[in-house]
């Protein structure tokens, strides 16, 4: 089932352009525009047939809420999120495939900020992850700035909203997917450790971290080795670093 949703700003739209793999239902464009990068995309969508509405500053306000519209907005077709068994169901396809490509999931437990969401969901995609996991209680879900900030990847990668983390966690572990957990106290080296096969990563909250059950229920706990005076990275950079030394080792291993 599909539905419609609005990607909003000059970033997302390009970014979306440039994706291909998502239909752009229509534009709204505000009335004469004059920046360049606008009537680039203007030109797309003729070329394309898209439909382009005009409308007033204002129209393009109400739509985009809090996000800044930059004076122009897509409307898009996309999936609705994924349940928790239709995750399922992925995982058990992908894992029935002899030697097929390592599978990558991102667990995002407790994030309120929707900067810090779409920013990890932009890391997300150009690593290559398959699914996001957040908590359905306690965290945010995809808004018009997480979508913003994300600059096409909240179109691109699934967001699983699920009522319990820890059942992930456990049926994850029982597939025989490799769960790391982050922690600054961590004994293991994220750099030191070998990592290999599906993994599922789990990041939490920028000042409090993973929580006591998820560092439980995970088989590793690593930290990233900090050098400078300060202790913790910024949340999309900390996850940013991880996935792709993950993907690293995945790919000599």
């Amino acid at each position: 089932m599909k539905k419609s949703k609005y990607v909003i700003g000059l970033r997302s739209i390009e970014q979306l352009i440039d994706n291909k793999s998502i239909k752009i239902n229509k534009l709204i464009v505000e009335y004469n525009p004059k920046n360049k990068r606008i009537l680039e995309i203007v030109k797309f969508a003729k070329q394309n047939l898209i439909p382009i509405i005009s409308a007033n500053r204002s129209r393009l306000s109400q739509i985009s809420g809090e996000s800044s519209h930059q004076g122009v907005i897509a409307e898009v077709s996309r999936n609705l999120i994924q349940s928790e068994a239709e995750l399922r169901s992925y995982i058990e396809s992908k894992i029935e495939i002899v030697d097929s490509s390592s599978l990558l999931f991102l667990v995002l437990e407790n994030i309120k900020d929707p900067h810090n969401l779409g920013a990890c969901m932009r890391t997300a995609c150009a690593a290559g992850v398959d699914a996001i996991i957040v908590n359905r209680s306690n965290s945010v879900s995809i808004t018009s700035t997480v979508s913003k900030v994300a600059c096409g990847a909240a179109e691109i990668v699934p967001l699983i909203r699920v009522k319990s983390l820890k059942k992930v966690l456990t049926w994850m572990g029982e597939y025989g997917i490799n769960r790391i957990g982050t922690s600054e106290n961590a004994s293991e080296n994220l750099f030191e450790t070998n990592i290999k096969g599906h993994t599922l990563l789990v990041m939490g909250e920028e000042h409090s971290g993973i929580s006591k059950m998820a560092q439980k229920n995970c088989d590793n706990l690593l930290k990233i080795p900090i050098k400078g005076n300060l202790s913790s990275l910024n949340l999309s950079v900390a996850t940013g670093i991880c996935l792709f030394e993950i993907n690293r080792k995945n790919s000599i291993s």
